[in-house]
């Protein structure tokens, strides 16, 4: 230990006692100073001169406490009131009394509501009252919402007209406005979701609950729907069996959509869902082939080309081989969408790509569009997909328009060993070699294809045409060593 520092250890020990009283010393005169400060700063009272020594005397009587005060601003019934105004609006509309009148919903196949009714909720209401307290703007933001529901129940004809003097009212609960435009849409005529609408979870009646949870939750179990019908209306089971038929497991959807009318339009719904989120082509091929293809042919059509994934959508169709296949406005469509994305930017400058699925459609939308070079460089992105006989195909044809013959023919090559009987990549390695003067090749190319299918239309003519041009190759090469042999010798002198 170094000689001062121990040195000063030693005087502290010595003299710890004068540290002492010096801290204590310290503390009560900063104690002291703010006492002080405090005294000063403390408003006084003007002083009056006792008259008399009885005036002197300190009177022992309470002082008077100022009645409140009531500010006068204007306030809204909403805002964040004070306990006397939330006291007042407690007493006219409690939460509880207007839950209790909620009713559970459903939604048929056209998207229309359907509530649940209960007569005996409104049993000792005196609605004449009710609708007494609403003739007035302040009336109706008190007592809108729960004269809306009561009137439902009792079957009255003026809830219509009494939602929507609740729906467009300004003071109104942001909270409450926003459950009668839901409930009443079909009257307030503006189409919501019980996703569009989150302070729905703001009410808790069981039943209303319920309904809400079966049409937010993304999947529904077979087990949970066994709890949830012990809290629904029975008279609206057909309308939640559509919305099951969406949500339940997909193997109990197939299974039952064979014997139910609901969960076979429950699986085309599905169906249209997962084609329009994952642009599966497999998925677009079973929609054609299954007996609603005519109303897919029509979604397809109505489906607006605007976004990102509408244009990719267009660009999945299995039946899209070329871009003749495309109609020319919708081309112009699909590439203005997309150049609009600005797809150079994932491709060549390291941004981040777009989700696997898209770029497969984006590779097949390059090859499409004569992007042969976008085209390349995507092939390097589709991960798992670089496998597939479809992509591959694709890839050794923009290999070979981008100025890459001979990287082509090595895919080809590649893809005959994976495919040996496959009739498009016979087909297709026969064209190659033939574009790449290997005659021999492509000629036994042809001649395996044919063996293998002899009914394809498509390889019969590839081979004639092949045959045609090769066989002129073969004359005019007979016919320049014919003129070689016959032209007289040439002595150079």
């Amino acid at each position: 230990m170094p000689p001062q520092l121990t040195q000063t250890l030693e005087f502290v020990s010595n003299h710890r006692y004068l540290f002492f009283a010096g801290g204590i010393t310290f503390i009560l005169l900063l104690t002291a100073i703010i006492t002080l400060v405090v005294a000063f700063r403390r408003p006084k009272l003007p002083r009056q001169q006792p008259t008399s020594k009885a005036e002197s005397v300190p009177k022992t009587t309470a002082r008077e406490v100022p009645a409140p005060r009531v500010n006068r601003f204007r306030l809204a019934v909403g805002d964040i009131a004070n306990p006397w105004t939330q006291g007042v609006y407690e007493r006219n509309s409690p939460e509880a009394k207007l839950g209790s009148l909620l009713m559970a919903f459903a939604f048929d196949e056209a998207g229309g509501i359907r509530r649940s009714q209960h007569a005996d909720l409104v049993a000792g209401i005196d609605l004449g009252e009710l609708m007494r307290n609403c003739a007035s703007a302040s009336g109706v933001a008190v007592h809108g919402a729960y004269a809306t529901l009561a009137l439902w129940h009792a079957g009255d004809g003026r809830y219509a007209e009494m939602a929507l003097k609740v729906s467009s009212h300004a003071h109104l609960p942001i909270e409450q406005k926003e459950l009668i435009r839901f409930l009443f849409q079909d009257i307030i005529g503006v189409r919501l979701e019980p996703r569009q609408v989150p302070s729905l979870s703001h009410w808790n009646n069981r039943a209303f609950r319920t309904a809400l949870a079966l049409y937010t939750a993304r999947r529904v179990k077979e087990s949970e729907w066994k709890e949830m019908s012990l809290a629904l209306p029975e008279n609206l089971y057909p309308f939640y069996e559509f919305e099951l038929a969406q949500k339940l497991p997909p193997r109990t959807i197939y299974r039952r959509a064979r014997e139910s009318r609901v969960y076979a339009e429950g699986l085309f719904r599905l169906n249209l869902e997962v084609l329009a989120r994952y642009l599966n082509p497999k998925r677009w091929q079973r929609l054609q082939n299954s007996d609603k293809s005519a109303r897919f042919a029509a979604w397809l059509t109505e489906r607006p080309c605007i976004t990102e994934a509408d244009a990719l959508l267009k660009i999945a169709n299995p039946d899209v081989f070329e871009l003749a296949d495309i109609e020319e406005n919708l081309a112009k469509k699909i590439e203005s969408v997309l150049e609009g994305k600005k797809p150079q930017a994932w491709l060549f400058e390291g941004e981040k790509p777009p989700r696997l699925h898209f770029r497969l459609q984006y590779f097949k939308y390059f090859c499409l569009f004569g992007k042969y070079n976008e085209a390349v460089r995507c092939f390097a992105t589709l991960g798992v997909f670089r496998r597939d006989r479809a992509q591959r195909l694709w890839y050794a044809r923009a290999l070979f328009l981008s100025g890459m013959p001979h990287e082509a023919w090595a895919e080809m090559s590649s893809l005959m060993t994976d495919f040996p009987r496959d009739p498009a990549v016979l087909n297709e390695a026969g064209i190659y070699a033939h574009k790449l003067g290997r005659y021999d090749e492509a000629a036994e190319i042809f001649g395996l294809a044919r063996s293998y299918f002899p009914d394809d239309a498509t390889i019969a003519y590839n081979e004639a045409v092949f045959t045609e041009q090769y066989s002129k190759k073969q004359v005019e090469e007979k016919w320049s060593r014919v003129q070689k042999l016959t032209q007289p010798p040439v002595v150079e002198g």
